[in-house]
Formats: structure tokens, sequence, C-alpha cells
């Protein structure tokens, strides 16, 4: 699995930041997903699967109030890693935090199957479609049946008038923020370069293959949107 982008400690830090300006909605979307997976899990211990966990966001945002839940997060970035770990001894949450340096193929298999799975906003940084289709897989055979699974992803069709839409409102966020015009306009056409968009079909299709099931799509902001679903 190639993933088109790397990250030192500086630009670790700036996606951070960068983050919450690409997706406004960024922290309501964790809240989000921790409530669908509040419901579906219910009050038992829970097994949760974090793919893209550089950056602890995902630990930051669910580990204090759910202690029955324990996470395995794998990222291949060691910086995005290392502020990961550096949440997880801030919020005293790292003794049910486990964290891999890698792809999720180098997950071991005999781990056991995990209770839930989250992939939020790493799909695009993968360019090769038989290559995002692994990864899916790959995030299947870990999930014990009927395990719900949450991906986040950019999406649409580059040919079509309603994704460049969308990326027109994406820029309005970063002139709001106080960036100059000629600078959103230089990093939007580096983003579209750089991440992969999928029409929404097409991601949809890639889950079914993969062997997931009842695919519904719960969240779109900007060019992103957020589709829920369950291991068969």
């Amino acid at each position: 699995m190639t993933l088109e982008f790397s990250f030192d400690a500086k630009m670790a830090l700036a996606y951070e930041k960068n983050t919450r300006i690409s997706v406004p909605t960024y922290d309501t979307l964790f809240e989000m997903i921790q409530s669908y997976f509040r419901m579906q899990l219910g009050e038992k211990a829970a097994s949760l699967l974090v793919v893209g966990a550089g950056g602890g966001n995902e630990l930051s945002a669910w580990g204090p109030t759910n202690p029955n839940w324990t996470f395995t997060g794998v990222d291949p970035t060691v910086e995005m890693l290392k502020l990961a770990q550096q949440k997880a001894v801030q919020l005293g949450i790292e003794s049910r935090v486990r964290l891999i340096q890698g792809k999720i193929g180098d997950l071991p298999r005999h781990d056991g199957k995990f209770d839930a799975a989250s992939c939020i906003l790493v799909l695009h940084f993968i360019h090769d479609e038989q290559e995002k289709l692994e990864l899916l897989e790959t995030v299947k055979a870990h999930l014990k049946p009927g395990a719900p699974f949450v991906l986040v992803s950019a999406y649409g069709d580059r040919d079509g008038g309603e994704l460049q839409d969308r990326i027109n409102v994406w820029k309005s966020f970063f002139l709001d923020a106080g960036n100059e015009p000629s600078k959103v306009d230089e990093m939007v056409t580096k983003v579209l370069t750089q991440l992969s968009f999928l029409p929404e079909r097409q991601i949809t299709s890639l889950l079914t293959a993969a062997g997931f099931t009842s695919i519904t799509r719960f969240y779109s902001t900007g060019p992103f949107a957020g589709w829920i679903c369950h291991a068969e």
C-alpha cells in the first residue's frame, strides 16, 4: 500500500491545525461516530481498531469517556504516532492503547477480532483502487461478524460540476480563516493532484466487495463524506 504523504514533526502539528479548517465539523464528526459506536456496542468491554491513528484524535475523543473501550491504532508515520502516544499519556489512557507503526497489513492476524473499526481521512491518500480495496478487505478480516465500521474520505466525480461546487465551499473555509486567495488556490490545485477522489458509487462498491453490508452515508462536509456499514 502506497501512501502519498509523509509527515515530519512540524507537518504533523500543522496537520492538526489545518484539519479543523478543512473540516469545520471535525470535532462534531468524532462525537457523531462515538454516539454511533456507543449505540452499537452498548456498555460491554469493546476493542476498537483505528486505521490512521496518528495524531491521536480518535483516542482523545473516545478514550476518556468510554473506559470499557481499548484501542489498537495503526499508522505508517512515526511523528504522527508520537502525537497519538503523547495524547494517550496526557489523558491517562495509555494502558488501553496499543499503537503500531506500519500499515493495516502489518497487524498480526492472531490478535483476535475487533468489535468496531474506523478509518477517518485515510483512504483518499491511496491512489490505486486495488490498494484501497485491499485496505478495506484487511479491516473486514480483523472484525467480528456484524461489527460496525466507519469510513470517512474525500469523494466525488472529478468530471462533474457537483464536486467543483463542493470544492468551492471548501475553499471558502480557508479564505474565511484569513488565508490569501492565491495561497488557497495553490493549495486546492495541489490537493486535487495529491488526493484520490472516487464517486460515491465506487466507494460503496469497494465496501461491498470488501465484505461490508448496510452501507449508508451519514455525513458530508465540503469534499468529504462518511459512511457507516457492518462486517458480514
